[in-house]
């Protein structure tokens, strides 16, 4: 029996582990929390008839434009995980039509859709892949990489005490893939982005990464961040606290994980609200003059995004 111990002020707290009761009620968890999962955003859910019907638990996407199947297990998952993984990735691959159709579907229900989905090369799609399980047997995590597709490994377990609840995510180290008869997945870096965006937009992108790192580190958080195909992403754990975002070839902007009311409040002198993403709940902020990238304007939202994600309060 797994216990998590609170500290509040001068008591301990003993939280037992209570575990989900199905493996629907996990998935359902899941779905409805989808923050848990960091920068991926789920679009379809299977609805369970009592057999499988060829498509993964979940379809989701991420912040680089990645379809991402997502499987759920209840109980420890050993190696068996691994081929049904594989054959979900396959058919995901090999069927962007019907991928493409869930994907249309999904926006369709939505009031508002974020730009970046229509960022999906459906001729040519990145898959990752994302296993949740309360654990993993040891030989999982070094077979996942034998796959040939990025795998990400997340524990979930849930504690209770009274009638609150707490969650424990630990998401595995990652393994690169050894697989060579799949896709080379690009690793992103400055050279590559001068050579897809030019060097004047790669220089203010650039810019504007350094201003925001400045200011994290200004405030003693750890954010380190990352270069990819859209985005260059400050995470704290799996969860992305504010990007700077490839809006277009030669155009960017800030998204910040704030609420959709204070940002469109927001009247700036240097800055402009250009739009809300649902998806994600990030809100985006362009410059009124690209080549002045200085980020101090929107620091009251720097702030907030990483209250939002951490849950203490900063004071400037």
């Amino acid at each position: 029996m797994k216990f998590l111990y609170w500290k509040r002020r001068n008591e301990t707290i003993t939280s037992e582990l209570k575990p989900f009761k199905s493996e629907m009620e996990f998935e359902h968890y899941i779905f409805d929390n989808q923050e848990i999962l960091g920068d991926i955003s789920i679009i379809h859910r299977q609805i369970r008839t009592g057999s499988k019907q060829g498509i993964p638990d979940m379809i989701g996407i991420d912040q680089d434009s990645r379809i991402c199947i997502i499987e759920v297990k209840n109980v420890e998952a050993n190696e068996s995980i691994l081929p049904q993984a594989l054959g979900y990735a396959v058919w995901a691959e090999t069927n962007p039509d019907s991928l493409r159709a869930i994907w249309l579907e999904s926006r369709s229900k939505q009031e508002s859709h974020d730009d970046d989905w229509d960022n999906v090369d459906w001729d040519n799609l990145q898959i990752r892949v994302i296993l949740i399980a309360p654990s993993f047997k040891p030989n999982v995590l070094s077979m996942a990489s034998k796959l040939g597709y990025p795998v990400d490994l997340v524990q979930v377990s849930r504690h209770s005490h009274e009638k609150e609840e707490f969650l424990i995510v630990e998401a595995l180290e990652k393994l690169p893939s050894s697989r060579s008869t799949t896709k080379v997945f690009e690793e992103w870096s400055w050279e590559s982005y001068e050579k897809e965006h030019g060097k004047e937009a790669t220089l203010q992108f650039g810019k504007m990464v350094g201003e925001i790192a400045s200011f994290a580190k200004k405030h003693q958080w750890n954010l380190p961040y990352n270069l990819n195909k859209y985005y260059t992403g400050f995470k704290l754990g799996n969860k992305v606290v504010f990007n700077v975002h490839w809006a277009s070839t030669y155009n960017w902007d800030v998204k910040l994980k704030i609420s959709e009311k204070v940002a469109k409040a927001f009247k700036g002198k240097n800055w402009e609200y250009h739009r809300y993403d649902n998806n994600f709940n990030d809100a985006l902020f362009r410059l009124k003059n690209p080549q002045k990238p200085v980020v101090a304007e929107l620091g009251t939202f720097l702030l907030q995004a990483y209250a939002n994600v951490s849950g203490k309060r900063q004071t400037r």
